[in-house]
Parts: structure tokens; C-alpha cells; sequence
């Protein structure tokens, strides 16, 4: 037999020991709650380090996202305020900073939970920080609409405009 057919026989054989759970040389490949997994080992510094940067960028996206959020709101104040004309174009800007804000909490949040582990964060110390991406959202949320409110009420007086007190 040619050396390929060996490599092949070798190959075949390798992947029937694992379909059976065997893997050469290191006993059986799941322990079916026989005994405990091995700790996982320590984090080198450049692991460390890794986790670091990844929190960093994660924490530079979110703010990036709401600082554009918070850009679109303030022009569509500036926008409200100038005209009448302005007010539908307010509408847009602020939908737009609504968007912006969503979406920088929404994906911040469901990275978060992807890369926990990766970011080498607690479950107390992901749960914090989650809470944090999840405030500045709800703040801008009330900002605005106690903003827009206040904008869209009318005094209602109980005087007529002839200056005798209404019924």
C-alpha cells in the first residue's frame, strides 16, 4: 500500500476514536460529570492587556453613538426654536438623536454579553456596566420629552381677551 493509503487509514481510524468519544493518549473525551473540569489556567499580562483594549473600544463605541445622539438633539432644538418651519425639521433631529442613542445602548448591551469572558468581567462587573450603558439612554429619554413637553404646552388663562375674568 502506497503511503497516502496509510495516511488515509490513520485519518479514518483517527476520526472512528473520536466519534466514540476516544481521543489517543487522553482517555475519554466527555467526562459525563465524572470528576471536575482542570481550572482553566491564569491570564498572561498580554491577555490582560487584550481585555483591557477590548474594554476600552467597546466603552469608546457607546460614546461615540451618543455623542451623535446627543448632536442631532441639540440641532433639533436650535431647529425647534427658530421658526415654526423649524419645529418639522426639530421632529426628524430628534428622531434621529433617538436612533443614534438606541442604537449605540442596544449593541453596547448585546456585546457586552457576548464578550464578557473575553473582557475578563465578572458577572457582578458586567451587570454594573450594563446598568451603566443603560442610564445615559433612559436620562436623554426623559431630558427630551419633559424638553418637548414643556415646548408643547399651552397656558390656558381664565381671562377673556377683553380682560374680565372667563366662567
Amino acid at each position: 500500500m502506497a503511503w497516502w493509503g496509510r495516511a488515509v487509514g490513520r485519518a479514518a481510524a483517527g476520526l472512528l476514536r473520536g466519534a466514540a468519544g476516544q481521543r489517543p493518549g487522553r482517555g475519554p473525551r466527555y467526562s459525563l460529570g465524572r470528576g471536575s473540569a482542570p481550572p482553566p489556567p491564569a491570564a498572561t499580562e498580554l491577555e490582560k492587556a487584550d481585555a483591557w483594549l477590548l474594554r476600552k473600544a467597546h466603552e469608546g463605541g457607546f460614546l461615540s453613538w451618543f455623542r451623535n445622539g446627543l448632536l442631532a438633539t441639540g440641532i433639533g432644538v436650535i431647529a425647534y426654536v427658530q421658526s415654526d418651519t423649524g419645529r418639522d425639521a426639530a421632529y426628524g433631529f430628534f428622531l434621529l438623536g433617538g436612533a443614534c442613542v438606541a442604537q449605540g445602548s442596544a449593541s453596547s448591551l448585546l456585546s457586552l454579553l457576548r464578550l464578557r469572558r473575553a473582557m475578563m468581567l465578572p458577572a457582578a462587573a458586567a451587570a454594573a456596566r450594563a446598568l451603566a450603558l443603560a442610564l445615559p439612554a433612559l436620562l436623554w429619554l426623559c431630558a427630551l420629552s419633559l424638553y418637548v413637553g414643556r415646548l408643547e404646552v399651552e397656558l390656558v388663562t381664565d381671562e377673556r381677551p377683553d380682560g374680565r375674568p372667563g366662567q
